[in-house]
């Protein structure tokens, strides 16, 4: 029987049912904060969500046909934005944290102008469908409509009262402000993709709605303002009452009353910027496109997403920094090629995937953490090889800007596996062996100090260090004992097995044995040997004081100077990147034996993975050694561990590696001794019960 046996709960018994699915929890945070898929601000602030991010990177490049290729593929119009926009892009710009926003539409401009030749419009489009649309109005608002609703494959006529077309572009706007070939040669696209255009055909004078609605499938109405009254006089008594003079609409989808009659432009929400009523147009082109697919509405089109590049500027200060539009005087002269580059230059390239570059898990699994909380979403039994694929290391959330830990949801997933009767999985069951046997009565050890019935405190072994070496083990906490009178002994599972694998249960238990035996020998505090245990310790006993061998140890212990000379570098177990103490300490005593120290890129608190954190290597031992191969290429040097398990990840690579106490306690060559290959599993349970034993014949220190 062992110790979870005794509490009357075995290891499989699930946590209660009504506990709430983090795992869904976490992958919420991370689909809503991750900035893996974007958006930057100047994206997200685009009313049509153009790459502006992209295409300034193209044109800081010099790479400027593709740039405004990036640009079509959601304005047809750059010329004319890049004129008249109110550029809200560069309101959350992150460069004002610097100086001043990048000139956005200002570059805009300048790819437009850029071009020689006939424009080169993007004019595919999706296979022909059975439906006709009508489009009332060609300005702004009904051309972009119009594109888009051809582009999708609908046959589209557009209805201008007037004798040409671009509305508020020809008619309102002076040429000192858009010239009229920029407007010209951008409109050209709505012949090019063969949208028909009646002109001097007034909607409620030259036909009515009435007819419109026989004739097509579906009717835009999307009049400038300048003819929003005249269009509204004119469906007097076809229409519900107006309120202003406006027409009623739905704010988000553009729906009338009207079966198939959507509105948006100057009739439906005044005046507006030429940005705002493109907004409109895409919009209710949009919704038409879903009613004649037979798709709900979108109610949720007007909700805007939060920023995910916070500015540190504060709010006084951004608008100082900000550039308004200005209107109402002529168009200032263009960039020229050396000034555009160099002002694309200051785009900060606000976009993220530092936790995919710097994980082998996540780059085998995803282009962003978005793409598994949403197979964490769709129900952890379709993803368990990648749910069980992680380190759990959490590297992620040190290199996140905005601290989202991906391990953390995995092992929520985990645990909700467990709960679901569907892990830990087939390949865990020697992960689960060994758990037991690290809690069961074999190979567990709970003493007080030779010679007292009680201690203050306790050495925690852990379950590897012994597996790998008696010898260190004890003569650690003969070190501990001189130093600290009345530290006795825990040998036991710290859990970190059974939590890793979902196991939440077991894992609460393991933590409640644990604190059972602190209480009975009166310990208030345990002193891990291994980084991980101290980890799980912290998170599970809350209540205990938890230290590591070489925070105590160091500035109190003088190992014999063995290693004068000795130039090594330290992996940092990715359990500690929290603990700066434990990092200062192990670099003190090494450095008290004599060695130089050569820290690696990925060092304390962004330390990466031995490959075998989180139980991964029984699930896919490819990844694992690719971890383990990366972590070991970080130096030529031999690698210093202060984790049993580590040393043994990195030595089965063929890394040569060296656990602290051999380092500092061995006499033997260190080449040699970083080259030794890891205990194996025979002699590792082996190894377990000398270190037992050897602890229970020790006499009290008085009497050696």
């Amino acid at each position: 029987m062992n110790a979870l046996e005794r509490t009357g709960a075995p290891w499989w018994v699930p946590v209660e049912a009504a506990r709430p699915l983090r795992a869904e929890q976490l992958a919420d945070a991370i689909l809503e904060r991750c900035r893996g898929e974007g958006p930057a601000n100047c994206v997200n602030r685009c009313p049509l969500a153009v790459d502006a991010r992209g295409y300034v990177q193209l044109t800081a490049e010099g790479k400027f046909a593709e740039a405004l290729q990036l640009v079509r593929e959601r304005l047809p119009f750059p010329g004319v934005v890049g004129y008249v926009c109110a550029h809200p892009c560069e309101l959350h710009c992150k460069r004002i944290d610097e100086d001043a926003a990048v000139r956005i539409r200002d570059i805009k401009r300048f790819l437009a102008e850029h071009e020689e030749g006939a424009p080169r419009h993007i004019l595919d489009c999706e296979p022909d469908r059975d439906a006709a649309v009508a489009v009332v109005g060609a300005g702004p608002a009904g051309l972009l409509a119009a594109h888009d609703l051809r582009r999708r494959g609908y046959r589209v006529v557009v209805f201008e009262r007037e004798a040409t077309i671009g509305g508020c572009l020809t008619h309102k706007i002076p040429s000192w402000r858009l010239p009229r070939a920029v407007v010209e040669r951008d409109l050209s696209v709505i012949a090019a993709l063969g949208i028909e255009v009646r002109t001097g055909i007034e909607v409620g004078r030259d036909t009515t709605l009435a007819a419109l609605r026989q004739e097509f499938a579906a009717v835009l109405l999307l009049p400038g303002f300048a003819g929003a009254g005249r269009l509204l006089a004119m469906l007097d008594g076809e229409h519900p009452p107006a309120h202003g003079r406006l027409l009623p609409v739905d704010p988000a989808t553009c729906a009338t009353a009207w079966h198939g009659v959507f509105a948006g432009g100057d009739a439906v929400s005044g005046p507006a910027t030429v940005i705002e009523a493109l907004e409109l147009g895409r919009r209710a082109a949009a919704s038409a496109h879903r009613f004649l697919s037979g798709v709900d509405p979108n109610p949720d089109a007007l909700q805007q997403r939060p920023l995910l590049w916070r500015l540190a500027t504060d709010e006084a200060e951004r608008l100082r920094r900000e550039r308004p539009p200005v209107m109402l005087q002529p168009f200032a002269p263009p960039l020229d090629e050396v000034a555009v580059v160099e002002e694309a230059k200051r785009c900060l390239d606000c976009r993220c995937g530092l936790c995919v570059r710097d994980c082998e898990f996540l780059t085998a699994h995803c282009r962003s953490p978005k793409e598994l909380a949403r197979q964490v979403k769709a129900g952890v039994g379709g993803a368990l090889k990648m749910v069980y694929s992680c380190n759990i290391c959490s590297l992620c959330a040190e290199v996140c800007p905005v601290d989202l830990d991906t391990g953390a949801m995995l092992l929520a997933a985990r645990q909700e596996a467990v709960r679901q009767g569907i892990g830990p999985l087939p390949q865990h069951k020697p992960i689960v062996s060994y758990f037991r046997a690290g809690i069961g009565d074999t190979f567990t050890l709970a003493m007080s100090e030779p010679g007292r019935q009680r201690s203050k405190r306790l050495f925690f072994t852990g379950c590897s260090l012994p597996a790998v070496s008696p010898r260190n083990t004890l003569a650690v906490y003969d070190e501990l004992r001189r130093n600290f009178p009345g530290t006795g002994v825990l040998m036991f599972c710290c859990g970190a097995p059974a939590e890793l694998i979902g196991m939440e249960a077991a894992f609460g238990q393991t933590c409640s044995a644990i604190q059972a035996h602190a209480e009975r020998l009166g310990a208030e505090e345990l002193i891990a040997a291994c980084p991980d245990c101290a980890h799980t310790l912290k998170a599970g006993l809350p209540g205990l004081k938890v230290t590591t061998v070489w925070e105590r140890l160091a500035g109190r212990w003088s190992p014999p100077a063995l290693r004068s000379g000795e130039r090594v570098s330290i992996h940092d177990s990715c359990k500690a990147h929290h603990e700066p103490a434990t990092h200062d300490a192990v670099r003190t005593l090494l450095r008290g034996a004599g060695a130089t120290i050569e820290d690696v890129e990925y060092a304390r608190e962004k330390a990466r993975c031995c490959g075998n954190g989180g139980m991964i290597y029984p699930v896919d031992p490819q990844l694992a050694q690719r971890i383990t191969q990366r972590r070991a290429d970080e130096s030529p040097l031999p690698m210093v561990t202060y984790c049993a398990g580590c040393r043994a990840a990195l030595a089965g690579r063929g890394k040569a590696a060296i656990h602290i106490l051999d380092f500092l306690l061995s006499t033997g060559d260190i080449q040699a001794v970083a080259r030794r290959k890891p205990t194996g599993s025979i002699a590792r349970y082996a190894n377990r019960l000398r270190t037992k034993w050897a602890f229970r014949r020790l006499q009290p220190t008085a009497v050696r």
